[in-house]
């Protein structure tokens, strides 16, 4: 039963100059400077660790605040300031409200051995590009102040500018490292003429929410990225009358929701879906696992379980403690049964998944009437396979758009190449991935992405 476990464990969705500052309405959040794990039986188990509650530290960056606090990686998080973390999401909770130049004060397990240690917590680095000017401005809406981020190229005036929609995770998009590959495929742009303009989800990096991100529903989350393209509009340094839409992931399904404000001049997705969210996640029940080396007997025992809990999750719409009432799922997921009990799963509410089951995908695509490039990287594990970006095009093109489809040869689901799938889910596996991903940025999907934009402006 190892694939399954393994398989269960890593269900992956399309589941990463000179500066000027203006409208710095809101405070600079801080820097942690970690990647964190939930502890669980099983995860305490693997790793041999004697507590079975808390957050396991998985890594640190050097020179930030928990580097600071003398932290390492292994090193067993168990409380920030007057309070015990016991999930990401308490941290997440605690650290919303935290800024740059506050004292943090953190318990954590080293050796077996209980610490306490307090500091001052950094700032986050701010972004710079090197033919590129970054405005940090503030988008305002009922309850929230969203961290807006543009990027205008030096070289040109009233430039052409992409919105880039990211995906579903609560992480900031922020890139200050040059090695990212989503910062390397914004430098395609911005070195090309392009300006390049993003905002945070409620609640994540600078931005002050009432709500963070991961309490958010489907439609609350929506409507951030409306506001932010409201925003965008009224920016006096980009050409209004070009603007593309980037959608990576879950923002290629964002994309044809948001088009009614303003019909942009065109639309790209990568890595996105053209069906409903219940199919899509059938399709990642019986496809994706084939691709871990899980044999079509083992996917149809496991979706004995898998398919009935889509189901009640997405159509029935159970609560997180009624799916937890059936022992065959508190089985399943036994190691997700915490984040059950808080309405959480892979990272997101329950509202949120719940919410998006209700969104009709095909038909928001029906209704673009603009240029469409619907892009596939060859070995996106995510994305699952072609056919959904072909049938992104091939909706466009139906109802009057003009939708374009392209094979990204080579390229995963976040930008980086590999030299086959199975390549892909090796590093995966063995944690090589972010090592792998900052020297093997996929570069024709900039080019791709550059050239087929050039095609579409407007003169």
């Amino acid at each position: 039963m190892k694939h399954l476990h393994f398989f269960k464990l890593l269900i992956f969705l399309f589941v990463f100059s000179l500066q000027t500052i203006s409208a710095q309405t809101l405070k600079r959040k801080g820097l942690l400077g970690i990647t964190m794990q939930t502890i669980n039986d099983s995860i305490a188990q693997q790793h041999n660790l004697k507590v079975n509650s808390g957050i396991r530290i998985m890594t640190v960056m050097p020179n930030s605040t928990f580097a600071n606090l003398g932290i390492a990686q292994g090193n067993i998080l168990i409380r920030i300031n007057d309070t015990l973390v016991h999930t990401i999401q308490d941290v997440l909770a605690i650290t919303s409200n935290l800024y740059e130049g506050d004292t943090i004060e953190v318990e954590f397990y080293a050796n077996s051995k209980k610490k306490t240690k307090s500091t001052s917590l950094l700032g986050r680095p701010h972004e710079t590009f090197k033919n590129g000017n970054v405005t940090y401005g503030a988008v305002v809406y009922e309850g929230n102040v969203l961290r807006s981020i543009l990027v205008t190229p030096k070289e040109t005036k009233k430039a052409p500018v992409v919105y880039f929609l990211q995906g579903y995770t609560c992480g900031s998009i922020e890139t200050v490292s040059d090695s990212n590959p989503m910062k390397k495929l914004m430098n395609d742009w911005v070195n090309a003429g392009y300006a390049v303009y993003r905002i945070e989800k409620p609640g994540v990096g600078d931005s002050q929410s009432k709500k963070h991100c991961m309490q958010l529903s489907f439609d609350e989350e929506l409507t951030a990225f409306k506001e932010g393209y409201k925003d965008l509009l009224k920016q006096e340094s980009i050409d209004a009358n070009n603007i593309f839409m980037f959608g990576h992931s879950m923002g290629g399904v964002i994309a044809p929701l948001i088009h009614t404000i303003k019909s942009p001049r065109g639309i790209i997705t990568y890595g996105s879906i053209a069906q409903n969210w219940y199919d899509y996640m059938v399709d990642l029940y019986t496809i994706q696992p084939k691709h871990f080396g899980v044999s079509d007997a083992q996917i149809k025992e496991v979706n004995k379980v898998n398919l009935k809990f889509n189901e009640d999750f997405l159509i029935n719409k159970l609560s997180g403690t009624e799916i937890l009432k059936n022992t065959a799922y508190a089985a399943f997921f036994s190691a997700n049964e915490l984040n059950f009990k808080q309405n959480q799963y892979i990272g997101r509410h329950f509202d949120f998944w719940q919410n998006l089951a209700d969104v009709n995908i095909p038909e928001a695509w029906s209704k673009v009437t603009t240029n469409v490039l619907a892009m596939y990287g060859e070995f996106d594990i995510q994305a699952i396979s072609p056919k959904s970006a072909k049938g992104i095009a091939e909706i466009v093109n139906k109802n009057k758009g003009r939708g374009d489809f392209i094979l990204i040869k080579n390229a995963d689901h976040g930008f980086v190449n590999f030299d086959s799938m199975q390549h892909n889910v090796e590093t995966l596996g063995n944690g090589s991935y972010m090592s792998h991903a900052r020297d093997n940025y996929s570069t024709s999907l900039g080019k791709e992405s550059v050239k087929w934009i050039r095609s579409k402006i407007k003169k």
